[in-house]
């Protein structure tokens, strides 16, 4: 079987994937749901995101939630990682890379992977964000390399961040303190691209996990990206009751181009446990919910869904969590393509 690597660039992407992803031409729709076995465990292997590594070679960061190195708590792992072709079958697949893949510049860690020894300890870190120079308009021309995550050192889930200042320091964990509550668990940020508006969830309401979205105005005398989330002039954060549920928990929320947006709900009608939905977004609001489906979901518990933004794709490609039996153990990482209507 002969395999054409691609690499997670945008350069390349331009050049090789309109036409290798194309329904209509070399490559074809993923249909089939993989288990990324390289990188599951025996252990929970749960949550993750993905994202090009700008103006070098095109390689990619994954980085995730496991239970591997403390058993007990759930801890970020990363990897480097491309995209491997399969031509013939017209299926993708990630694939490790090592310092035999790439120039010796290029292995030195890059920022994720930094971030994340900042972040881990004996508690539990989960659902890693990582927003890096062009992933989102800014109005400062200041560069933004960070990650937004939560832990629940204090005995709850609190939204945090940790980034790279204007002199390349590396600051945090600072927590996002317009989004926590003090008795409430917060978790899992997703941005709009255009900076000033993010998704998120909480269980504020009754106990239930509820999806919220935080409008920002930013503070014009603070000038680097990242300290105007840390500290914005005025916040708004409201629930999205258009897609979320009542009496059930709806969680791990992730937009894609500003336009859809995927999560997980254990509300009725679904095939069992947590099944993914997603929901477009006409003219500022989102619509109602519509289940991923069978060919994604199973009885199990399928979690955190992501969809890294690879705009070159002619459909959404997604990550996500499950613990369905044919796994290692526990939660595994899966990976498809996702259909919208």
């Amino acid at each position: 079987m002969r395999k054409l690597t691609l690499i997670l660039s945008f350069t390349l992407f331009c050049t090789l994937l309109i036409g290798c992803f194309n329904k209509t031409k070399d490559g074809k729709f993923m249909r089939e749901v993989i288990n990324l076995e390289e990188f599951n465990s025996e252990f929970d292997d749960y949550n993750s995101d993905i994202r090009p590594v700008y103006n070098r070679s095109g390689k990619a960061n994954l980085v995730f939630s496991s239970k591997r190195a403390l058993k007990d708590y759930y801890n970020l792992v990363g990897f480097h990682v491309m995209v491997e072709y399969d031509e013939r079958e017209g299926n993708l697949g990630l694939k490790k890379v090592t310092k035999a893949d790439v120039s010796g510049a290029f292995y030195n860690l890059p920022f994720e992977l930094a971030f994340i020894t900042m972040a881990n300890g004996n508690f539990n870190v989960l659902g890693p964000s990582f927003v890096g120079i062009n992933d989102v308009s800014w109005s400062s021309n200041s560069p933004i390399n960070f990650l937004m995550y939560a832990d629940d050192k204090s005995g709850n889930l609190d939204i945090k961040v940790i980034y790279e200042d204007l002199g390349k320091t590396i600051k945090g964990p600072l927590p996002l303190a317009f989004l926590n509550s003090s008795t409430a668990n917060e978790a899992y940020p997703s941005l709009y691209n255009d900076g000033h508006s993010l998704v998120f969830c909480s269980d504020k309401d009754e106990g239930k996990y509820s999806l919220y979205s935080a409008e920002l105005i930013f503070n014009d005398e603070i000038k680097h990206a990242t300290e105007r989330i840390l500290n914005p002039k005025e916040t708004t954060t409201k629930k999205i009751s258009s897609v979320s549920s009542i009496g059930y928990n709806d969680k791990c929320p992730y937009i894609w181009q500003d336009n859809l947006m995927v999560f997980v709900s254990d509300r009725p009608g679904g095939f069992g446990g947590y099944d993914i939905y997603y929901s477009k977004r006409i003219n500022g609001v989102w619509q109602s919910p519509v289940n991923a489906g069978a060919r994604i979901n199973t009885e199990y518990d399928e979690y955190r869904p992501i969809l890294p933004n690879l705009p070159n794709f002619t459909y959404p490609l997604m990550i996500f969590s499950s613990n369905r039996p044919d796994g290692k153990g526990g939660f595994d990482l899966y990976m498809t393509g996702l259909e919208v209507d």
